[in-house]
């Protein structure tokens, strides 16, 4: 069962991500990197958002500087700790972001309508219990 499970949420997220791919490369983005946009917005410190994403720091990092590069994110001393960077996202980034953000909201949107709200809810209360640790 586990791997039916584990299957089945990969397949789901795999297809959102392809149907929302083309209108994100078309901002400059990939996935991944809409993604890093929406956790660095509440956790701005590479290593913070690495541990959210679940991802190595080499990982982010190497994703940070493309967007750093492509504008979307601009890179700031923490004036509390002078040897860490926090990252932010530039208008170029927020805009993007937003884009981003409805490609990924219709394509999961198509996916749910398939669905009452009372089933939506409950597949929210269970995702809950499943992240919980």
């Amino acid at each position: 069962m586990v791997w039916e499970v584990l299957g089945r949420i990969w397949r789901l997220q795999r297809a959102l991500r392809e149907e929302a791919e083309r209108g994100l490369a078309s901002l400059g983005l990939s996935g991944l990197e809409a993604w890093l946009l929406w956790v660095l917005k509440r956790h701005p410190y590479p290593s913070e958002a690495a541990r959210r994403m679940g991802l190595p720091l080499p990982t982010v990092s190497h994703m940070l500087r493309r967007l750093e590069e492509g504008g979307f994110v601009a890179r700031s001393l923490d004036k509390a700790d002078l040897r860490r960077f926090a990252f932010r996202l530039t208008d170029k980034g927020e805009e993007a972001f937003r884009r981003a953000e409805a490609l990924m909201e219709e394509a999961l949107g198509r996916r749910l309508a398939r669905l009452r709200p009372d089933e939506v809810q409950h597949l929210l209360t269970l995702l809950a219990k499943l992240e919980e640790t």
